[in-house]
């Protein structure tokens, strides 16, 4: 019989994380407000399939992964810099008028791609896997093998998934408003990425 204490426990864990603020939060309000539902959505398939094929390593057994302070000061630094692009590139977004009839039209990188760099991206990410992560999946196949590991993993993801899934509502709910209240939540909302991103960077650097 499949012991559901570690993935009830992972699944608890996962709801935190994703209810936790940080970059991929953000990314996922910011492009659930500024392109309604489906835009929130293929940002989160995006980070959160990412995140997933990283726990799906965790249980497969690379759980001795130790990324160094070089590697996290490069990845501070340039996912840093991904941020405040993100944040430049949503208040273009926000000033570009728009076009009679014509349904709103975004540039740049695809949502899902932005969902995957911003997970790549993200110290903390790596942080978690190092050291929760690695723990939770690590506990799991000492006490039911490898398939509990991954069930474990897959509940984490399943918490995430919900949170985020919120998160992905709020900001679409900010997308019905009126298109001067969305410029306003839009640039408060790149301010925010921007701020994060610049103290990434600060951080790599110092």
């Amino acid at each position: 019989m499949l012991d559901l204490a570690h993935p009830a426990a992972a699944f608890g864990l996962g709801v935190a994380l994703g209810t936790s603020p940080g970059p991929v939060q953000l990314l996922l309000f910011s492009e659930a407000s500024s392109g309604g539902v489906a835009r929130g959505l293929r940002a989160m398939a995006g980070a959160n399939g990412t995140f997933g094929a990283m726990l799906a390593l965790l249980a497969a057994g690379l759980s001795s992964f130790r990324p160094g302070p070089g590697l996290l000061r490069v990845v501070q630094v340039v996912g840093g810099a991904f941020l405040v692009f993100l944040a430049i590139d949503a208040v273009r977004e926000s000033r570009r008028p728009p076009v009679e009839g014509a349904a709103p039209r975004r540039t740049g990188l695809h949502p899902a791609l932005r969902g995957a760099v911003a997970v790549v991206l993200n110290p903390g990410v790596y942080v978690f896997l190092a050291t929760t992560g690695a723990a939770v999946a690590a506990d799991a196949a000492s006490d039911g093998g490898r398939a509990l590991a991954f069930v474990t993993v897959g509940a984490l993801l399943l918490g995430v998934s919900l949170s985020d899934s919120a998160m992905v509502l709020v900001g679409a709910g900010a997308h019905r408003v009126r298109p001067g209240i969305l410029r306003i939540v839009s640039d408060v909302l790149a301010g925010a990425l921007a701020a994060l991103g610049a103290v990434l960077i600060v951080r790599g650097l110092a």
